[in-house]
């Protein structure tokens, strides 16, 4: 009977849970929500938002982990996650709460509550890291429901609200960037929250962007990159070209950790490919005969292989070295097109020529490719899951980081996809309208060193 005694005086004092209070307001701000709400309120959030974690889990554990990990408040109280105190103090009083409110149960399941309490707090676990995510999201819904009651109350910068939603960002990008993170700029552009530009990378087009048209790399442009990495700022190259025409163009900006090649269809990670998409092979050789109808040359890509009725630029360089990295088939007459896995088409001509392999392809294979202009009378056809854009939420999960804490540059159709995704969306002087359309700043050209330049002011990199 003692083994019962403790656990139900351990259920009489958790009731006391119902009375302390959160920051956050329910029912339409008419009061306060007490912690007991939030656990439940949590707890179905990780039942409906169970998909948008990648990870196994033990659901189970999950869930106690949720009912209990608010328990030490009965005596610690709780603390605004957006307020000003210190984290060593609050873990101090949290630790006593918890060797005292789960020491009130009999050993075995003191021990058992306890190590889960500290499992949830250490968020190294896949369930503790999926728990510690719906947690700092359910306080955000009651954000959403109160016209953002906490943050005009604490007046929290970006960078502080993204520290509170790092779980989310790291481990559930999804919910992140589908939602969470129009909203925070919502309240940025009212003026309820500060944008204190909270950058933690940088990617560019090259192209037309960051090079200028001898292909080179303006001393401002590369200094700018230079000044950003050692602050820790990340340098992403996002291109139509592939990863050995890059480092070629780049081969002065040392440490580039991720390069996003062939318009998104491939992804690395320093020298591991983390991401490919190949066009179907029945597509890509529907579409090359229409291409051959219409009087368009083509170079395309498969893998190591590459083969081309006219030789993409890019490939120039690689093309006069004795010892190549990749294999060329010189196609002249179009007559001996190959039914290959490629990650990226490439046609030249003109506009009206271009018209009419873009009618036909959008109205057959909409759902199969992505197809944009890339340069002045170039065209360029991907699989439809490849993107600048896509390829950019490939790297900021692999990163842990947000879409709105990146700059992105860029002058051309293909760099649409990823520069409508980002806030910090920039296009040189020299790019097409359609992009300077969609994009949230302006800056010179890429002749004119346009990417630093914006870089040196925005980020403050002369100070």
């Amino acid at each position: 009977m003692d083994r019962l005694k403790k656990q139900i005086d351990f259920l009489i004092e958790i009731d006391k849970l119902k009375g302390i209070l959160r920051q956050s307001l329910v029912l339409n701000g008419t009061r306060r929500e007490n912690d007991t709400e939030h656990s439940w309120h949590m707890a179905t959030s990780a039942f409906i938002l169970r998909e948008y974690y990648k990870k196994e889990v033990d659901m189970s554990r999950v869930i106690k982990m949720i009912l209990i990990h608010d328990i030490v408040e009965i005596l610690a109280g709780d603390t605004p996650a957006y307020g000003e105190f210190s984290p060593e103090e609050k873990y101090k009083k949290e630790v006593e709460s918890a060797n005292i409110t789960f020491g009130m149960l009999p050993e075995d399941q003191k021990e058992e509550y306890l190590n889960l309490w500290y499992e949830f707090e250490n968020m190294e676990t896949d369930e503790s890291k999926f728990a510690n995510a719906c947690d700092r999201f359910q306080g955000f819904i009651q954000n959403v429901t109160s016209d953002a009651h906490t943050w005009r109350k604490f007046k929290p910068n970006k960078s502080k609200i993204l520290k509170r939603m790092r779980p989310i960002i790291q481990y559930m990008p999804e919910v992140y960037n589908g939602y969470i993170k129009d909203y925070l700029q919502k309240y940025i552009d009212l003026g309820v929250v500060e944008d204190d530009f909270p950058v933690k990378a940088i990617a560019s087009d090259l192209d037309g962007t960051f090079v200028t048209k001898e292909k080179k790399v303006t001393d401002i442009n590369r200094e700018a990159i230079l000044k950003a990495q050692a602050k820790g700022i990340e340098f992403i190259a996002a291109s139509g070209r592939d990863r050995t025409s890059i480092n070629d163009l780049l081969k002065d900006i040392p440490n580039i950790k991720y390069f996003i090649c062939l318009n998104g269809a491939r992804v690395y990670k320093e020298d591991e490919i983390i991401y490919e998409a190949s066009i179907d092979r029945e597509v890509s050789y529907d579409i090359f005969l229409k291409a051959k109808e219409v009087g368009l040359n083509y170079s395309a890509t498969s893998r190591k292989n590459i083969y081309y009725s006219q030789l993409d630029t890019e490939y120039y360089r690689e093309f006069s070295l004795e010892n190549k990295n990749f294999n060329f088939v010189f196609d002249e007459k179009k007559e001996n097109i190959l039914k290959e896995d490629y990650q990226k088409l490439v046609f030249y001509g003109d506009k009206e020529k271009f018209k009419k392999l873009r009618d036909y392809v959008e109205e057959k294979y909409l759902d199969k490719v992505n197809i944009f202009e890339s340069g002045d009378s170039v065209m360029d056809i991907v699989n439809k899951e490849a993107s600048k854009g896509n390829a950019l939420k490939i790297v900021t999960n692999d990163m842990g980081i947000a879409l709105d804490e990146i700059v992105v540059f860029g002058d051309n159709e293909n760099d649409l996809a990823m520069l409508k995704d980002v806030n910090y969306s920039v296009a040189v002087e020299n790019a097409k309208d359609l992009v300077k359309e969609n994009v949230r700043y302006n800056t010179k050209s890429n002749e004119d060193s346009g990417v630093g330049k914006f870089l040196n002011l925005f980020l403050k990199l002369d100070v």
